[in-house]
C-alpha cells in the first residue's frame, strides 16, 4: 500500500509542473483506480498486472502519452519475469467463452471496445499458437487457441485503436481482418481506414496492435518516405543526427566509410521552409553533387539501405570555404 500511495504523490507533483502531463496523469490515476475496484489491487503495482482468476492475469500496457493501448491477458506462468514461481501452464489453463466474455466486459469497463463488428474465423498458425480475431467497434482482439479447439481461448490481447504516424510498408487482408505493415510489424485497421492507406507516404492512420502476427510476412512493397518526404533506408535504423550545420559554396561531397566510398548513398535536401525536395545519389567513389542550389539554409537527410541515417542542416552560402561536405555513413544493425 506504502508504494501505491508513493506512485500517487509522485503522479500529483508532475501535475504542478504541467497542465498536459497533469491531464495525462491524472486520466491514467482515475483508470488504473477503477481497475482496483475491478480486479482488485494490483500483483505488479510497476507494471499494473491484475488478477483474473487463480491463474489467469491481466496486464495493463499503456503507451507514452499514458493512454491504454493494450490489455494483455494470460496464465501466470506466461510471465516468467513477474511470476517466476508460477507452475507452467497446463491443459486445464484455458478460458471458456463465457469466462472470455466476461473479462471482456470487465476489460471494456476500463476502456469501452464497443460492438463486435466481426467474429472470428478459423485460425492460423503464429508462434504464439493457433490465432483467431475479434473485430470491435473500438478494438481488435487477439485469441490464442487451446490445441484441437476453436473456442477455448489459451491467451488474449486486446488492442485498442491509437494513432500511429508513419509510413505504410505494405497491406493485407488476414482471417477476413485488414492489416497494415508499419515499421516491420502489423497493425489491424478498419476496412474504412485501410481504403486510406497510401504506399511508402508518411500519413497518420487509426491502427490496434502490434499485433500477434508481428513481422512474419511483412516487406517493403515500395520506396518509404518520412514525414518531410526523405527517404527512408531500410531496415529502419537509428538516424545520427549532426549537432553543427554545414556552411558550404555548394551541395557537392562524398559519402564515406573510414576512407572507402559509399556509391548509391540518397543524399536528399529540402530547403528550410520549401517543399521541393532536391536528390541526388553518390557515384561509384561516393561522390554526389546537387546543381544549382541557391544560397539559403537546409534540411538534408543522407540514406541507404544497411545503414544508419544521417541528417541535419546546410547552409549554402557563396562566400564560405570551397572544402566540399564529407559524410561519414555507419553501418547499421
Amino acid at each position: 500500500m506504502m508504494r501505491v500511495t508513493l506512485v500517487r504523490s509522485v503522479l500529483l507533483l508532475a501535475c504542478t509542473l504541467a497542465f498536459a502531463p497533469c491531464r495525462a496523469a491524472n486520466a491514467q490515476e482515475n483508470l488504473l483506480s477503477k481497475a482496483s475496484q475491478i480486479f482488485g489491487e494490483p500483483l505488479n503495482v510497476e507494471h499494473r498486472v491484475y488478477r483474473l482468476n487463480d491463474n489467469y492475469v491481466i496486464w495493463l500496457i499503456f503507451d507514452t502519452q499514458e493512454e491504454l493501448f493494450e490489455v494483455d491477458v494470460g496464465p501466470k506462468s506466461f510471465y516468467s519475469s513477474e511470476f517466476p514461481k508460477a507452475q507452467p501452464a497446463t491443459e486445464s489453463d484455458r478460458l471458456s467463452v463465457g469466462e472470455y466474455g466476461g473479462a471482456l466486459r470487465k476489460i471494456s469497463q476500463l476502456k469501452d471496445i464497443g460492438s463486435l463488428r466481426k467474429g472470428h474465423e478459423s485460425a492460423v498458425a503464429t508462434e504464439f499458437g493457433p490465432v483467431n480475431t475479434d473485430q470491435f467497434e473500438g478494438a481488435f482482439v487477439d485469441r490464442v487457441l487451446a490445441d484441437h479447439s476453436y473456442e477455448e481461448v489459451k491467451k488474449f490481447n486486446v488492442y485498442f485503436f491509437q494513432d500511429h504516424s508513419g509510413s505504410p510498408e505494405q497491406v493485407k487482408t488476414l482471417q477476413g481482418q485488414p492489416m497494415v505493415c508499419l515499421i516491420g510489424v502489423w497493425y489491424y485497421v478498419t476496412p474504412e481506414t485501410e481504403s486510406k492507406v497510401t504506399l511508402g507516404r508518411w500519413q497518420s492512420l487509426q491502427v490496434a496492435g502490434p499485433n500477434l502476427h508481428g513481422t512474419k510476412d511483412c516487406f517493403r512493397t515500395t520506396i518509404l518516405h518520412d514525414a518531410d518526404g526523405f527517404t527512408i533506408e531500410e531496415p529502419q535504423n537509428e538516424t545520427i543526427a549532426m549537432a553543427e550545420a554545414f556552411r558550404v559554396r555548394a551541395l557537392e561531397g562524398r559519402a564515406i566509410v573510414g576512407d572507402q566510398p559509399v556509391p548509391d548513398a540518397n543524399v536528399e535536401v529540402l530547403p528550410v521552409g520549401g517543399t521541393d525536395i532536391l536528390r541526388s545519389k553518390t557515384d561509384e567513389e561516393g561522390n554526389f553533387r546537387i546543381f544549382d542550389a541557391p544560397d539559403g539554409e537546409y534540411k538534408f537527410k543522407v540514406t541507404k539501405d544497411g545503414f544508419k541515417a544521417l541528417s541535419g542542416k546546410i547552409i549554402v552560402d557563396h562566400r564560405a570555404p570551397t572544402k566540399p561536405l564529407s559524410f561519414e555513413m555507419r553501418l547499421g544493425t
